[in-house]
């Protein structure tokens, strides 16, 4: 919903570019160096070549024991192709796509996730911090360093971790301190766009029973677009200057109890992301095939300024019990995220500032501060205490889960030149959530080669919102009484109040209705200070201005050859607000859910297992934006996911060598899915049954266009997954995954086309059929393949790994670029299909010196510089298109001490 939001911030639908590049295997290919676990004497968390140990299921087993699908990457090897950050996950592992969304991190695994990025939404894919639930992962991305591994587990998991798992699960497992163990390391790194990073780690013994760890992280690139427009010195998205640092103790005083405490930090700074909006060259003829470069583009306005700060704190205590074990984990999170930004005008192409300028000087369109700021401040704190046995034949697992998120969150704009638009707010100071839950597992070993397992969990959520939502508009006089003229707003030096805000009740007289001084005194009141060139604070410096006032404000024409023309004295005819437009927004809602699963799984041989499962997973429900000052807050229902799989792992030799090789069949029931349209308050009344139903608040617009989010649809999700590996001769390591993914619409409400606005093109902005449709972001092959190879030398080793990635073609909304008023020519501006594409990853390194001191690496990633849209996002004023990273190289050296 965030882009949905975004579309009326004057027409400008703004996400972050995803980064893409091809898989790793789902074992770990040859290790480059000595495993660091090892060295650290820490054997929960050993692995080997021929063995990858996962937690997936809170309790350490072999990924080939584990009976379901799941991956897990490792730290060393996702460094080696030059992964940068959580979000460079993208497209290694088929069916996950992780998105960089202005800083919000949005992961979708086989079509189901969630981009609503607001106060009001919740991922549908949970992302955890060494087992720790994060319900905001902003700015976790640089959190990817002195990483163990990244597991990711496939499918709904709301049984073992709760709320919001429907699409599975993505766990970052850092590296714990190491008793008895001093072991430090330092690296450097140098790449293209002048990227700059540098890793340090110091683990430090403290007796035998306890150990620090330390780890810190520092990177930046210049950006990765280029401003190419008349208008120089503003620099343009995707420049990154970025910190973090992680602490940890380890305390364990008895075989039996440990406690770890460990803290982490991360800033994130630089120029954010924009992408690139298409609408001026689609509409001027131009294809997207003709633009040469998707980030040369025309700027205007500010450079974009990203301010992201998120630490934490948590604590692990853990108890071996004789009878069951006891583990209590608690964590305290604190985000900023901040982000103020104009977009550019579109791509470079031959004519384009000819097109921009039309009738009008060319200066003058480029002379535009239109701008936008994002700020979401969460503050949560996740508490669990759980029960186990993992020793069978019957493992179990029993405990209960809370959580408490308090959230600031403030979206803003400004309509610089803009006619009957100049801007909106949401201020929302205060947007709380609470959930608990209880839960119970259960794997009970029947036979030495039959177990089967059974789970239960019970949540409870609830939410609750108090801020204020405005659409800015003013009617302008012109000549003859005309309306409406624009105004300047946003120009250098403007800041939102945001924080500042004391004025949410715009109806600060209590009389039941809203003046229109007191609509002028709430939007006075949003705004800390006006730009240089603004002049709507001259304009309403007295007050509203009706027709035929004494004192009028000087009149300027802010659009050249429109249908505005200033009157003969030079004085604005009138200048009042419009009304109905202001609405305070108080909402909540609760919902409570059982999530279950049920499996049994079965030894054929030692080295071969058969499995079938049923799980299920729910995404929390909410509520709308208020119909109406105070009016009506509409809610929807958990989304529901049941996931029935069925497969086989099994291991064996092909002559004198190891080979692996997995298959599953799986098959989603996805209900009750939620949609947002962009809506008038007029549809929205109708679709809940009128005003008999809905209760209309006094002076309420009902031509104004907000978003609405329903449950609207039921899908289906179905195909296979294959992956393997094998040991070659001459240390030759091949693995491969391969999924075929089908993903459609079975059963829909009429939806409104959310691409068209009902305020602008009503014709066009109507309830659609979707049925049939395919789900967004679900290509429907999607290949991984690596080769690897490790050289022992009689200095240390060689070794090198080639990873390549396939995605068939996918669309990128759920209207599949249909264009229903031209089904036979389709306007370009809808479509919305990506094509199939390949990509390329290299990795080469060399270890040498005394005990393996020194290593040394080059990269690159992407070399086909296959850049390709990873999201469309289209609305009635844009086609804004979010490229996958170009190509990047690079080399590193790290020592060890």
């Amino acid at each position: 919903m965030s882009h949905i939001r975004c579309a009326l911030l004057a027409g400008s639908a703004l996400t972050l570019v995803l980064a893409s590049s091809p898989a790793m295997a789902q074992q770990a290919a040859p290790p480059a160096a000595p495993d660091r676990e090892v060295e650290q004497d820490d054997d929960r968390d050993v692995t080997t070549l021929d063995e990858v140990v996962v937690t997936v299921e809170r309790r350490e087993q072999s990924l080939q024991n584990y009976a379901g699908t799941a991956v897990a990457l490792s730290g060393d090897d996702l460094a080696k192709v030059g992964v940068q950050d959580l979000t460079d996950l993208e497209g290694r592992v088929p069916g996950l796509s992780i998105a960089n969304n202005q800083g919000n991190v949005e992961v979708w695994i086989r079509g189901i996730g969630s981009s609503n990025n607001t106060e009001l939404g919740d991922p549908a894919a949970a992302t955890h911090l060494d087992g720790v639930y994060l319900p905001r992962p902003n700015g976790i991305g640089s959190a990817f360093f002195d990483i163990n591994r990244v597991e990711v587990n496939v499918g709904p998991q709301g049984t073992l971790r709760g709320r919001n798992a429907t699409a599975g699960t993505v766990n970052i497992i850092s590296w714990r301190p190491g008793l008895g163990v001093y072991d430090a390391e330092v690296e450097a790194e140098i790449g293209n766009y002048d990227h700059r990073a540098l890793r340090g780690m110091l683990n430090i013994p403290i007796g035998d029973q306890a150990a620090i760890r330390l780890a810190g992280y520092g990177m930046s690139h210049d950006s990765y677009y280029d401003n190419v427009g008349p208008v120089q010195g503003i620099d343009v998205a995707e420049a990154e200057e970025n910190y973090a640092g992680r602490a940890q103790f380890l305390y364990e005083p008895t075989e039996r109890l440990s406690l770890l405490l460990a803290a982490d930090y991360v800033h994130e700074t630089g120029t954010g992301y924009t992408g690139t909006n298409y609408a001026q060259p689609l509409a001027n003829g131009i294809s997207p095939d003709d633009i040469d470069d998707p980030r040369r583009v025309i700027a205007r306005g500010i450079t974009p300024d990203l301010d992201t700060k998120h630490w934490g704190v948590r604590a692990n205590l853990l108890y071996d019990g004789d009878a069951f074990d006891v583990e209590y984990t608690g964590s305290y999170r604190d985000l900023v995220y901040d982000y103020e930004a104009t977009t550019p005008f579109g791509p470079s192409y031959d004519g384009v500032l000819d097109d921009l300028a039309g009738d009008r000087p060319l200066d003058e369109v480029l002379d535009n501060f239109s701008r936008f700021q994002f700020i979401t401040d969460s503050e949560s704190t996740v508490h669990e205490l759980r029960f186990f046995d993992n020793e069978g034949p019957l493992i179990w697992s029993a405990g209960g889960f809370y959580m408490r998120e308090d959230q600031y969150s403030f979206l803003a704009s400004t309509g610089d030149r803009g006619l009957f638009f100049q801007g909106i707010e949401f201020n929302v100071p205060d947007m709380d959530t609470q959930s608990f839950a209880f839960y119970g597992d259960l794997t009970y070993e029947v036979t030495d080669r039959f177990r089967y397992s059974v789970g239960l969990r019970y949540t409870n959520d609830e939410k609750e919102r108090r801020g204020v939502a405005a659409r800015y508009g003013f009617a302008i006089g012109g000549d003859g009484f005309s309306c409406c003229g624009g105004v300047r707003v946003g120009t250098e030096g403007f800041e939102f109040a945001g924080r500042g805000r004391t004025i949410f009740n715009p109806d600060t007289n209590g009389d039941g209705t809203i003046s229109e001084q007191e609509i002028l005194d709430f939007y006075f009141n949003g705004v800390a200070q006006f730009g240089a060139r603004d002049n709507v604070d001259d304009i309403f410096a007295g007050g509203p201005v009706p027709g035929g006032a004494e004192n009028r404000p000087d009149c300027l024409d802010t659009i050249t050859g429109d249908f505005f023309v200033c009157p003969a004295d030079g004085k604005f005819s009138f200048a009042v607000p419009f009304t109905g437009q202001i609405f305070q927004q108080i909402g909540d809602m609760q919902a409570d859910f059982v999530d279950w699963r049920l499996r049994a799984e079965y030894d054929i041989t030692d080295d071969n297992l058969l499995y079938g499962l049923i799980a299920t997973g729910n995404k929390s429900g909410g509520f709308n934006d208020n119909i109406g000052n105070a009016g009506v807050a509409p809610t929807y229902d958990p989304e529901t996911v049941t996931l029935y799989e069925i497969g086989s792992k099994n291991e064996f030799w092909v002559g004198d060598y190891r080979a692996r090789l997995n298959a599953s069949l799986f098959y989603n029931d996805y209900q009750d899915q939620v949609l947002t349209s962009l809506l008038s308050v007029a549809q929205i009344v109708e679709f809940l049954g009128g005003p008999q139903n809905i209760p209309i608040p006094p002076d309420t617009s009902l031509a104004l266009v907000i978003s609405y989010s329903y449950n609207a649809a039921s899908s289906r999700i179905y195909g296979a997954q294959i992956d393997g590996g094998i040991d070659l001769p001459y240390n030759f390591g091949l693995d491969f995954t391969a999924l075929f993914l089908e993903a459609e619409v079975v059963e829909a409400e009429p939806i409104q086309d959310f691409r068209f606005q009902a305020d602008v093109s009503p014709a066009e902005a109507i309830f659609r059929s979707i049925d049939g449709k395919r789900l967004p972001r679900t290509p429907e092959l999607q290949l991984n393949t690596s080769l690897s190879q490790a050289i022992p030398m009689s200095f240390g080793q060689v070794d090198w790994v080639v990873s390549a990635g396939y995605r068939s073609s996918q669309y990128m909304t759920i209207f599949n670029g249909e264009d229903f008023l031209f089904p036979n020519a389709p306007r370009m501006r809808l479509r919305d299909k990506v094509e199939g594409y390949w990509t390329l990853d290299v990795g080469a390194g060399l270890t040498f010196g005394p005990e393996d001191q020194y290593r040394f690496e080059v990269y690159g990633n992407n070399l086909t510089e296959a850049v390709n849209e990873a999201a469309i996002i289209i609305t009635e004023f844009d086609n804004t298109r979010f490229f996958t990273r170009p190509r990047t190289y690079g080399a590193r050296l790290r020592v060890s001490f």
